[in-house]
């Protein structure tokens, strides 16, 4: 979903890199299934339009025939604003107010994106509340409702406020971690995540695997 950093390289070498994926293979949306998706460096978490639950369950009416729910998190200004050269990559990892870019698919995600790694994981009894509790936690509500920043950079996509701040030390992938935890999931305890591959190197082995998105 977002752009791919020429530092991916660096994600591979301190997480260690794990072998190809296979290619996915078609699967209906469960409602007790979420999905991590990895680009490379930046996470997103993926959630079943039916496994919403509580305040989460009303961004079923601002993306209208939605199948999963997509978010990310990110440093606001480098998410919202285009990337013209190495100098915003480079000023990317500086501290700053966080941005979570929210987007409603249609079809899953391994056919509504055109390349990436995606990894199943089956929710616990109430994951799907905890799961959608963690991730309203996070946005800045004014009013019962999240303050948006500005439309995303594609066709059902928005960003929104978070109440946290991004860093070095806690970046997307830290986000993507802490709301797998909080669904109740029972993954390795993990601590300093900053990477995607700290997130779905765990997460696959948890799974059982993973499978790349894009032509098989």
């Amino acid at each position: 979903m977002l752009r791919t950093a020429p530092l991916a390289f660096l994600n591979c070498f301190l997480a260690g890199c794990a072998t190809e994926a296979p290619a996915c293979r078609p699967q209906p949306v469960a409602a007790d299934t979420i999905y991590v998706i990895d680009h490379g460096w930046h996470t997103d978490l993926g959630i079943p339009a039916a496994a919403l639950t509580g305040p989460l369950a009303s961004f079923r009416s601002v993306f209208p025939g939605m199948t999963v729910l997509i978010a990310g998190f990110g440093r606001r200004t480098f998410m919202t604003a285009p990337v013209h050269g190495l100098e915003d990559f480079l000023v990317g990892p500086f501290p700053g107010d966080g941005a979570l870019l929210v987007a409603g698919l249609t079809a899953p995600p391994d056919r509504a994106y055109g390349d990436g790694t995606l990894v199943r994981l089956r929710l616990p009894p109430g994951g799907a509340a905890r799961l959608s509790a963690f991730v309203w936690s996070t946005l800045r509500v004014e009013r019962g409702w999240p303050v948006t920043l500005a439309s995303g950079f594609f066709a059902g996509s928005r960003f929104y406020e978070t109440r946290l701040r991004y860093s070095g030390l806690y970046t997307c992938n830290s986000w993507t971690e802490d709301a797998l935890h909080a669904a109740g999931l029972k993954l390795p305890p993990a601590a300093g995540v900053v990477f995607a591959g700290q997130v779905t190197g765990p997460a696959r082995r948890f799974a059982g695997g993973a499978c790349r998105i894009g032509p098989g």
